[in-house]
């Protein structure tokens, strides 16, 4: 079995039996391999401190606003 569909049977064991909707089977799947993903990025590559984030955003907003 590929990786992927592994992970999503995997997935969809852990949805909860209470669900009727097929929408909110799918939502839950995608969330849950999302933050999968998002978890292994942070392992991965790290995070950012706050510090960094607001001096990314300022930089950001300086760049735009010479623009206009």
């Amino acid at each position: 079995m590929s990786t992927a569909k592994q992970i999503i049977m995997d997935e969809l064991l852990n949805i909860s039996d209470d669900i009727q909707d097929e929408f909110e089977v799918l939502e839950g799947l995608y969330k849950m391999i999302k933050l999968k993903q998002s978890r292994q990025s942070v392992n991965e590559e790290g995070t950012l401190t706050t510090d960094e984030v607001r001096a990314h955003f300022e930089r950001k907003h300086e760049k735009n606003g010479a623009l206009a």
